[in-house]
């Protein structure tokens, strides 16, 4: 069981804005949404699903605290309790006081909302294969969990007593042990309905113990969806007088909560196949969405009877920015839907961008879904760009570190609705004096963006794979595995020939001035090129300042100190005494990974390292025998890191393979740290 201080950002960190990933979404499968929040959380907008390994809780309402009962007053929890397994579901209890959820090898962990240390209460295997849904009983006393199973012995569907993980009953099981939802009856006397994946059914059970009720005289109704495809979702009103069922044929069914007989029925609701239902905390209302992209509002009548379609929104168009589409973009394809606090309809894209729908207005929350590789400030302009693995790039805003936006490619428009910028991982970007962005990736090309956000049609094909770029004033140093690139910002283009290099290049930085370049190496050296604006010259070599290769390099503010890292030291030379080393080898050295990022405070007094270790630290050169440790500030590492420009002020951004972005004030630690 991972560390309790590890499963979540500790809630006494400086930490004053937290953006975590989107969802994380698969093609043609339901992506859960969780809209319903427990007593804890009452009048709250609170949303809860799964992005890679975390699963994550946000307030909607970004001014107020999601858990007022802890010190943290971040309105978001990004929980990193299962490790290193893809999170697959995840629910608040109805008392709001802990939070189940589940991932694909079939582990079920229940885990203390409202406790700043979300210990873990239980933990341990509920099924064989993926856990697809998790529902709570009324009471918050048991569980009913489904999926898949990965042999013929094992159970798709299951209900426990959550403290004790011993069975409560055999509920029914789907053909080819294929389990897609499941909702409990939230009332006494219990009920759980379960729906198939392959055999396009409804199974009612009764209890406890559960067991499943056999058909008579169509009673329990189990096939009012005969046609071909799949039960996608079942789910009980909050009275726990009707359910509701939805999937492949694209109709919604009503059954009564307590017989599971079929109340009534609407068909083409979508034109495509229906993936995710909710109600609404009034009962009067279901949401729904579709690979149609469309969000549909459906009013159902007190016995079930009667259901219309009162409203339909159309994310797809928000997102396009209110330009029509003739064929619906694969990523506005809508795989889940919830109401938050009740009453707010929350949809999510195939691309993982979440629509907030408020009337007749749609709110896009965007960001990543997948590890952020690099991040470059462009403070002229108050925003900072971030490059993910799956190759796309984010604008935001550098004073609040909120998303403004996704970049678009000028190459199709946009018209997948992917975003895709690079046909890869981005291995850096870099930003220019005029506020372009530079950006290289896996692909061997170069995208320039202009300061209005838009990417050029053109991209720079390099002549060999980019491990990472660096950029000044008007010149940027593109470090590949062959050797080195000069860029000039202003064309947009390279300038010369690859200069080949006997090393791998592993870091570099560019002085303000463009006239001096630093490359660390694979040798554990690094390496100090001059610049003429058309070709690089070497100057000198620091060549016994490391043991290990350079994995970082920052130079200060004001020229005159050069801080570097390899696996485990922090280093700093003096520039101006012939690079004569400051802090030498074996000094900073409490790092216990890769140092993968350095960054200095506008007056040049702290000096920020993140490492693969997931920690930060904070060092001075007035006090050089202290430090501040800030570990488990991102689950996976951190891969950048920046300070404000502001003099007086000690505020940071952080980014790491988590896909979360971090802002920190840490004035206060560095005050009582080194007395600044």
């Amino acid at each position: 069981m991972p560390d309790a201080s590890n499963v979540a950002l500790p809630a006494n960190y400086p930490v004053i804005a937290s953006t975590p990933p989107v969802p994380t979404t698969e093609r043609a499968q339901r992506c859960g949404l969780a809209g319903r929040s427990g007593r804890g959380q009452s009048g709250k907008p609170v949303l809860t699903y799964t992005s890679g390994k975390l699963v994550v809780v946000r307030n909607l309402k970004v001014d107020e605290p999601l858990l007022p009962s802890t010190e943290s007053k971040l309105p978001v929890l990004t929980y990193r309790g299962h490790n290193t397994v893809t999170a697959t579901a995840a629910q608040i209890s109805p008392s709001g006081s802990y939070l189940a959820s589940g991932d694909e090898r079939g582990k079920l962990r229940v885990w203390a909302l409202d406790h700043e240390e979300h210990l873990c209460k239980f933990d341990g295997p509920a099924l064989s294969g993926p856990i697809l849904d998790i529902s709570w009983d009324g009471e918050s006393k048991r569980l009913a969990v489904a999926g898949e199973r990965s042999d013929a012995q094992s159970d798709a569907a299951r209900v426990i007593q959550w403290d004790t993980g011993v069975s409560v009953g055999q509920l029914g099981q789907h053909v080819k042990g294929r389990v897609s939802g499941i909702s409990f009856k939230p009332q006494r006397p219990m009920r759980i309905v379960t729906s198939g994946k392959e055999d396009y059914k409804v199974s009612f059970n009764a209890g406890p113990p559960f067991q499943k009720v056999t058909v008579a005289n169509g009673v329990p109704s189990e096939t009012a969806h005969a046609q071909k495809g799949s039960v996608n979702t079942v789910r009980y009103n909050h009275a726990g007088t009707l359910v509701a069922s939805t999937g492949g044929d694209k109709m919604v069914a009503v059954y009564d909560g307590k017989t599971l007989e079929l109340k009534g029925k609407l068909e083409s609701v979508h034109n495509l196949t229906i993936f995710a239902l909710e109600w609404s905390a009034d009962d009067k209302s279901i949401v729904t969405c579709s690979s149609d992209g469309k969000v549909k509002l459906l009013s159902v009548s007190d016995d079930g009877s009667k259901l219309a379609i009162t409203k339909t929104w159309d994310p797809p168009l928000a997102q396009r920015g209110g330009k029509a589409y003739d064929k619906l973009p694969v990523g506005g394809q809508q795989l889940g839907c919830a109401f938050v606090n009740g009453n707010v309809p929350v949809s999510v894209s195939f691309n993982g961008q979440l629509s907030v729908m408020d009337g007749d207005k749609i709110t896009i929350w965007t960001g990543h879904s997948a590890s952020i590789n690099d991040m470059a400030v462009d403070f002229k302009n108050g925003v900072f760009y971030t490059g993910d693995s799956d190759g796309l790039l984010c604008q935001w805003d550098w004073n609040t570190a909120q998303p403004k936006k996704r970049l678009e490619p000028s190459a199709n428009a946009n018209a997948d609705l992917l975003y895709v910028i690079h046909g890869g991982a981005i291995s850096g970007v870099a930003t220019m004096a005029d506020g372009s962005l530079l950006s290289v990736g896996w692909d061997d090309k170069m995208f320039v963006t202009d300061k209005a956000g838009k990417v050029g049609a053109s991209p720079c094909q390099l002549k060999a794979q980019p491990t990472c770029i660096g950029g000044g004033a008007k010149i940027a140093v593109i470090v590949t595995v062959k050797g080195l690139q000069l860029v000039k910002a202003g064309a947009g283009a390279v300038a010369g020939d690859l200069l080949a290099t006997s090393y791998e290049g592993q870091s570099v930085c560019v002085s303000k001035d463009d006239k001096t370049v630093y490359v660390g190496g694979n040798d554990n050296k690094i390496y100090v090129y001059t610049c003429d604006g058309n070709a690089l010259k070497e100057k000198q070599v620091i060549a016994d300042g490391h043991r290990q290769p350079v994995h970082a390099l920052a130079l200060s503010n004001d020229g005159s100190k050069l801080a570097a890292s390899d696996t485990k030291d922090v280093c700093v030379y003096d520039v101006k005494d012939g690079y004569k080393p400051i802090i030498a080898k074996g000094r900073w050295c409490f790092h216990m990974q890769r140092i993968t990022t350095l960054c200095w405070s506008p007056d040049d007094k702290i000096l920020a390292s993140g490492g693969a270790d997931d920690s930060i630290y904070l060092w001075s050169l007035d006090k050089k025998m202290k430090r501040k440790h800030y570990p488990y500030a991102h689950r996976g590492g951190l891969t950048a890191l920046t300070f404000t420009e502001k003099k007086g002020e000690y505020k940071f951004v952080s980014v790491g393979m988590d896909a979360v972005v971090n802002q920190w004030d840490v004035s206060t630690d560095v005050k009582d740290t080194f007395g600044l």
